[in-house]
């Protein structure tokens, strides 16, 4: 998927092949998916953690800013990063 690299897709989730191509702190293997109406979640077996995250945002809370600002503060809480 050029739009967003370091992932594949495939049963309506993605899946993360290379977190440094992909710009996330996300484990190899974690699956996302999202909703239109503004729903994420996303599952990383290595650090055994479940996220997941209803707003009201639409595309926003599916796939935007928000969703990656969410990631990417778990993360910082977790390791430190």
């Amino acid at each position: 998927m050029p739009y967003w690299p370091g992932r594949g897709f495939g049963l309506g989730f993605t899946l993360l092949k290379d977190p440094a191509d992909a710009n996330t702190p996300e484990s190899v293997g974690t699956w996302r998916m999202g909703g239109t109406y503004g729903h994420s979640w996303f599952v990383d077996p290595i650090e055994e953690l479940s996220v997941v995250a209803f707003t009201n945002t639409a595309l926003e809370g599916m796939s935007g800013r928000f969703t990656t600002e969410l990631c990417d503060s778990i993360y910082r809480g977790i390791r430190g990063v």
